[in-house]
């Protein structure tokens, strides 16, 4: 189990060398908000543990095992603040500090769920690129998918995620329980451009063609 410390200090060491040969301590120190003296120290213990290779005055770089650590925490990071600012409405001052928090305590299982409802990360507005998913992830290795327009009349699939492509159209597609895990099984298209009606939990729903193309499935 990796500390909350060594999880800031990896995240700042790998964001500081994506734009650098290697993380100097007054730039981490500066990222974190802690005095140099503190972040000699902890870049000594890093080293020890084998997450960084560290030497004086020339800063530190990750370790293929630092790496993994640190990617995973930034992915966290980015995931959470995306989520929290186009799915919440959270304001992208407030969604920073929030993601800072949760980024160390939120489950595995959580952020698979939050990952299925921010997709195209790669058109993140906060950074470029976004950084790799992790081996597991079922929305970037699962089979391919179709959206809920692509259903015949009868077939009933799975919603696998949302395509956030409009903060808006995703909360209310949300707040109208189209979240990923639940089952959805077309009933009848509507001609000439008209809504698409399906059943949800029992529950006959309208659903406009432009909001149906935001949710993938699986079937």
């Amino acid at each position: 189990m990796v500390s909350e410390s060594i999880e800031d200090y990896l995240e700042a060491i790998y964001v500081l060398t994506r734009r650098q040969q290697a993380a100097k301590t007054k730039d981490i120190a500066q990222r974190l908000k802690i005095s140099p003296a503190s972040v000699s120290e902890m870049l000594g213990k890093l080293s020890e543990q084998g997450y960084i290779h560290y030497e004086k005055y020339k800063g530190a770089t990750l370790t293929d095992r630092g790496m993994r650590e640190g990617r995973r925490i930034r992915r966290r990071h980015r995931l959470l603040e995306k989520f929290l600012t186009d799915v919440l409405g959270i304001k992208r001052d407030k969604s920073y500090e929030e993601a800072c928090r949760l980024e160390h305590i939120i489950s595995d299982e959580s952020m698979k769920k939050i990952c299925q409802m921010v997709q195209e990360p790669d058109t993140c507005k906060f950074e470029k690129p976004f950084e790799e998913c992790t081996d597991d992830c079922e929305v970037c290795t699962g089979e391919s998918v179709l959206t809920l327009s692509d259903l015949g009349e009868g077939e009933e699939a799975t919603i696998a995620y949302l395509v956030c492509d409009n903060p808006g159209k995703v909360r209310r597609l949300i707040s109208m329980g189209f979240v990923p895990g639940r089952k959805v099984k077309m009933e009848e298209e509507i001609p000439m451009g008209g809504p698409l009606l399906v059943i949800l939990d029992e529950c006959k729903v309208a659903l406009a063609r432009n909001f149906a193309d935001l949710i993938h499935m699986r079937r």
